[in-house]
């Protein structure tokens, strides 16, 4: 048992460079100076060569089936019941371990598993089935795959093949395969940093749920059932290299889920996403403008068409998503008024009912829906979600009631048709009013979408609240933090005679 324990504290910080190659001049040979009648290997003073101490993780000096196992592992994703069999094929005494002379004998086998594995998965992703496998080929599927951009590809690519017109066989494949599992896990280590909240160097379930919960927001159920299959040495945790497989299947959901919502976004039925039809969905759900989302979109245009395909929507569903979580942190810190880290039902309830006068009711029915681990409490990432519902809910009202605010019944809504509304209700001047016009049109149109105008709301609700209060009114502040911190229910009910759009 503290065997095992040792090998478990060891693996996180282990980058064994075995199983690499399939030249024969960089396998470890038997003793260079060993006489040549001596076929085990044992040189004149009856000593084995030491074994590689970059697998003898716990340094008895043995490499143990675990030790194998992890090493191969780590650079071929080869299962531990694959290595198993190698194993025991080469432990010619039966002992459970394997010296230096044994861990040659396997090591070639271990490779040519790693080949005939990459020969198999050509054939998926050779598109022109001629049998070799181009740049372009490998750019599309580890994208797909591993989120890994075309220009890293590029520059792997390179340290197998120094040309990129050439294509690569299977052997070739397999360095490459190689590699870029090496990336995917320095990645995974990268992310397992920040989420291995008990610093065990490995990731439970739960903390597995919150990753792929604020990644995509996958449920614990299927989160279980991911790690159970990812999990290869079957002791209920991820290291890193199960947790790279974590990742990519994390990856292979986020794809699914982004043909999905292709399909509603894409209104002129290309098949891809552009910046307009990225922008109009992002701002509905968000608040994110152009100025926010042109970034985002020049980094998920991996082929730089202008467009996004499913994989590349993906991505930047991924960092949008990231986007608003850290949104949702900052805001957290202006709503939370007894300061423990996370939004009661109270204070979520105080922020709705200040910023769109929603009733308590359905205040409540959207923190449940958001609540994902019903806890009674929304985390960053639950804030997130809840900040989305209730602008999406915000939005139906504003569309639901549009026409009232269409004078001339135009089915737009400009400056001319609310000036003279907000200077005779709030008593506003209209230079401020056209300030906030400015503002929240984001599109510069001239006239007010439904989303804008649940903007629109917002500035004029937060001005009068600070000009009543006698605060100055911050121009910097987003729409969704108005300054106002932890205050009650029915603090906010007082302030119910400022709304824009009454929702009672």
């Amino acid at each position: 048992m503290a065997r095992m324990e040792a090998l478990r504290r060891l693996q996180q910080g282990s980058t064994s460079n075995q199983f690499i190659s399939t030249e024969p001049s960089k396998l470890n040979p038997p003793v260079a100076d060993a006489p040549q009648t001596d076929l085990s290997g044992i040189g004149p003073t009856g000593q084995l060569p030491p074994v590689d101490k970059s697998v003898d993780l716990d340094g008895d000096g043995a490499l143990s089936l675990a030790e194998v196992q992890y090493a191969a592992f780590v650079h071929h994703g080869l299962s531990s019941n694959v290595i198993e069999s190698l194993f025991n094929e080469v432990d010619k005494n039966d002992d459970g371990y394997l010296t230096s002379i044994e861990f040659n004998d396997i090591r070639p086998l271990v490779l040519a598993k790693a080949e005939s594995a990459a020969q198999r998965y050509l054939q998926t992703v050779d598109k022109d089935h001629n049998g070799l496998l181009s740049l372009k080929e490998a750019q599309e599927y580890i994208l797909k795959e591993y989120g890994i951009g075309n220009r890293d590809v590029e520059r792997i690519w390179r340290l197998v093949v120094p040309n990129l017109s050439v294509e690569m066989d299977a052997t070739m494949f397999s360095k490459l395969r190689r590699r870029i599992r090496a990336m995917s896990i320095r990645l995974a280590r990268l992310i397992m940093k920040n989420a291995d909240k008990n610093e065990d160097g490995h990731i439970d379930k739960r903390e597995a749920q919150k990753i792929a919960f604020e990644q995509e927001g996958i449920s614990a159920g299927d989160v279980n059932e991911m790690v159970m299959s990812v999990d290869d040495n079957n002791d209920g945790e991820l290291n890193a290299p199960e947790f790279a497989d974590f990742e990519r299947i994390i990856r292979s959901r986020a794809i699914d889920t982004s043909k999905k919502a292709l399909k509603v976004v894409d209104r002129d039925g290309s098949g891809t996403v552009t910046m307009d039809e990225a922008k109009r969905i992002a701002f509905d759900h968000y608040g994110f403008d152009e100025k926010i989302l042109g970034p985002f979109f020049a980094q998920a245009d991996e082929n730089e068409d202008g467009q996004l395909d499913p994989v590349e929507f993906a991505g930047f569903r991924s960092v949008i998503r990231s986007k608003a979580v850290k949104n949702a942190l900052d805001i957290m810190q202006e709503i939370d008024g007894d300061g423990d880290g996370y939004i009661n039902n109270s204070e979520a309830v105080a922020m709705a009912r200040r910023q769109d006068d929603m009733d308590p009711k359905e205040t409540f029915n959207l923190f449940v829906i958001a609540d994902q681990d019903k806890s009674g409490k929304l985390d960053k990432v639950e804030l997130a979600d809840f900040l989305r519902l209730v602008r999406l809910s915000a939005i139906k009202f504003a569309t639901e009631h549009f026409k009232e605010f269409d004078m001339n019944k135009d089915k737009t809504v400009t400056i001319d048709e609310l000036e003279e509304l907000i200077e005779l209700k709030y008593k506003i001047d209209r230079i401020i009013t056209r300030q906030f016009f400015k503002k929240v049109d984001v599109d510069s149109s001239g006239d007010l979408t439904p989303g804008e105008l649940v903007d629109f709301r917002h500035e004029i609700r937060r001005f009068v609240t600070e000009r009543n209060s006698q605060r100055p009114y911050d121009s910097t502040k987003s729409n969704d933090q108005d300054g106002t911190r932890g205050e009650s229910t029915e603090e906010v009910r007082k302030q119910q005679s400022i709304s824009l759009f009454d929702q009672n």
